[in-house]
């Protein structure tokens, strides 16, 4: 008796990975058309970047040194579809679809993802016990798709929430990103945003010592939700000018600060104190704030009490306050 012969089926083509289309050339005539010399740290971090990675990158180093500006022609490289996300956007955007749209986690990233095969995570941080607890979470199940990744951040991936009464909750984020990303060091010391030569988004903003010049308006509410409101000074033509009471002292969230930046396009803040007599909480509300605005590129006016130098060497300095202060170098002295 014979046997039928078998039929093999033809093996589906493979799909190019994303990381395919990075190359180490196009990322230096980039920063040679912006006209940036890059040093030695900042050339050998190209380099292995551009190697191929089964998965994707974890971009870390200190603060300044060019990471978010690399990151972002690496995504300019990618010829498919692709989403960049500050860490603080990705979080309010999950927490939607998880707490609005009622979604389960794997359906949520998937939203999130949408039809994106390149995903830019930017400033990847965990200080808060309930993000690691969600990140955790989120990273686990991102890595075991097929979604390209490209992180970056100021902490090596086993310095996340180095709170030791902590650590523990972030360590399967920490174990996903080691096991599926090439860790990348983009080394060095020193901060170009000190010399930047931007003037454009929020580094045409301006930091003022003194009083601002009164214009005499009536308080405006701005709606932060359907049963919330921020008392702002003025709030037309695409300005919001608020008083550091209302806008860091205040309960205002990261998710507020996300929702203001896409709703106006420059924001004037009155009445900053000096650092050394800030509650702590305020101050790391600060530190959000600079965040989310570099992130959208969005001119910031201040008037404050000091000079901005005198962040530096405060008592109670927020989380990451060397990130705080490299960004308060992009604005022009008043």
């Amino acid at each position: 008796m014979s046997s039928s012969p078998s039929t093999t089926q033809p093996d589906s083509p493979a799909v190019a990975s994303p990381w395919e289309d990075v190359n180490a050339e196009g990322l230096r005539e980039a920063a040679a058309e912006a006209g940036h010399t890059l040093d030695a740290e900042q050339l050998a971090a190209i380099e292995a970047i551009a190697a191929k990675h089964p998965r994707g990158v974890y971009l870390h180093g200190a603060v300044g040194r060019g990471k978010s500006w690399l990151a972002d022609r690496v995504l300019a490289q990618i010829t498919g579809p692709t989403k960049r996300l500050h860490v603080h956007g990705f979080l309010k955007e999950l927490q939607h679809h998880m707490a609005v749209e009622q979604l389960p986690l794997p359906e949520a990233v998937a939203a999130l993802i949408g039809d994106a095969r390149f995903l830019l995570l930017d400033e990847f941080h965990v200080h808060d016990i309930a993000d690691a607890i969600m990140l955790r979470r989120t990273l686990v199940t991102l890595l075991e798709g097929d979604t390209a990744l490209l992180m970056t951040s100021n902490y090596p991936p086993e310095r996340l929430l180095p709170n030791p009464s902590f650590h523990d909750a972030v360590l399967p984020a920490i174990e996903a990103i080691q096991e599926n990303l090439e860790t990348v060091h983009l080394g060095g010391e020193h901060d170009y945003r000190v010399q930047s030569e931007h003037t454009g988004g929020f580094a045409s903003g301006r930091w003022n010592v003194g009083e601002a010049p009164s214009q005499g308006h009536d308080v405006v509410q701005v709606p932060l939700s359907p049963t919330r409101a921020l008392s702002a000074l003025a709030a037309g033509d695409g300005t919001l000018r608020v008083h550091w009471d209302e806008l860091c002292y205040g309960n205002v969230s990261v998710g507020d600060y996300l929702t203001l930046a896409s709703d106006f396009e420059r924001f004037e803040l009155l009445g900053v104190p000096n650092p050394q007599f800030m509650d702590p909480e305020p101050f790391q509300r600060l530190a959000y704030l600079l965040d989310v605005l570099v992130d959208a590129d969005r001119p910031l006016i201040v008037w404050a009490a000091t000079e901005r130098a005198a962040f530096a060497t405060a008592m109670r300095r927020p989380r990451d306050v060397e990130r705080l202060t490299s960004r308060l170098q992009l604005l022009q002295e008043g």
